[in-house]
């Protein structure tokens, strides 16, 4: 006799939860997009009028004070400078919206041709970083909530040392100490890169990605353990621990429970790292962004300061969202709102 198996419920209100959830994601990835947008425009805005307030004629810094009079009048004719400043602003937009950043006159060439290899420095740099303080806030935030007393009290001084200590200090605290008094590492430049092979590389990066690193390593840390501390006091590790989980497990479990928190932390870290990346690339010499802007608004280049500033805000907003976008795929909770 043949039995016919009746179709389940589960399968059908199972694709629907998923297409629920799909939705949920989308709408969700779709507002951060859309909020990205808001705020690139937002900050295009401020840097560009941000800029004309700091006193100083850019055709008198570019031309030097030999320059007459009429040379100065032509050089503000062609960079714009005479038109009324809301022009100059949409004539700027529209060139950006098509790719264009415009001509950075102090270097005579485009502003993308100056800003690209300076890019590919501080995205070095600053992914090194970006690694070397995963790496230390994951270290410090265990350490900071193992058994033992001892490592709890020396990761807790060594995190607070980290977050008290600028990034600059740090940085000419390492000059001094491991490339003039012990003369470990470089004292500067990235002029190995792609020429003198990885080590050379990693030996260049060393220092600065350290200094830049330390901070927002203890700012992980901090977060780490303070999520892994407020699992620990609920009954829910020691009921999977009875139930006979491995301490392996035990910890992949604390740990995902951990990470939204410190993904967001890293991604406002960012931030922090482009700022004190001014000071660290001035400190060793390095050619990207940092020591590109110092440079621009020192001679009052609009155009090179605009690009550049509006280049470092769009690293930041779109690592923020991407960082937002993994937190919600590890945690459904956010995509709703609940968190």
């Amino acid at each position: 006799m043949e039995y016919k198996i009746a179709p389940t419920r589960e399968r059908p209100r199972t694709a629907a939860l998923g297409g629920f959830t799909r939705n949920r994601f989308v709408r969700f990835v779709a507002g951060r997009l859309a909020f990205t947008a808001v705020t690139a425009i937002f900050v295009a805005v401020v840097v560009f009028f941000a800029i004309r307030l700091i006193p100083g004629d850019p055709a008198l810094l570019i031309l030097g004070l030999d320059s007459t009079p009429e040379e100065r009048d032509e050089l503000r004719g062609v960079m714009g400078l005479d038109r009324p400043l809301i022009l100059q602003f949409v004539d700027w937009a529209i060139r950006v919206l098509g790719g264009d950043l415009g001509y950075a006159y102090s270097q005579s060439r485009d502003v993308v041709d100056v800003v690209a290899p300076a890019l590919a420095n501080t995205l070095l740099l600053g992914g090194a970083a970006s690694l070397l303080a995963i790496v230390i806030g994951l270290v410090m935030g265990n350490l900071a909530t193992s058994r033992s007393r001892i490592l709890r009290r020396t990761t807790d001084w060594f995190e607070a040392i980290f977050l008290s200590a600028p990034q600059y200090t740090v940085a000419l605290i390492l000059l001094i100490c491991f490339a003039v008094l012990l003369p470990l590492f470089p004292a500067g430049g990235l002029s190995s890169r792609g020429s003198d092979g990885v080590g050379a590389l990693a030996a260049h990066l060393a220092l600065p990605a350290i200094s830049l690193a330390l901070a927002p390593g203890a700012q992980m840390a901090r977060s780490l353990k303070t999520s892994i501390s407020a699992l620990q006091s609920t009954e829910l590790l020691p009921a999977l621990e009875a139930r006979g989980l491995s301490p392996l497990r035990l910890a992949v479990h604390s740990h995902h429970n951990a990470l939204p928190p410190m993904i967001t932390v890293l991604g406002i870290q960012v931030g922090g790292m482009l700022g004190g990346a001014l000071f660290v690339e001035q400190i060793f010499s390095i050619p990207g962004l940092g020591a590109l802007i110092v440079q621009s608004v020192n001679l009052r280049d609009y155009q090179l300061v605009q690009g550049v500033a509006l280049v470092i805000a769009l690293i930041f907003v779109l690592v923020l969202l991407v960082a937002d976008v993994v937190n919600a795929l590890l945690d459904p909770r956010i995509r709703v709102g609940k968190v």
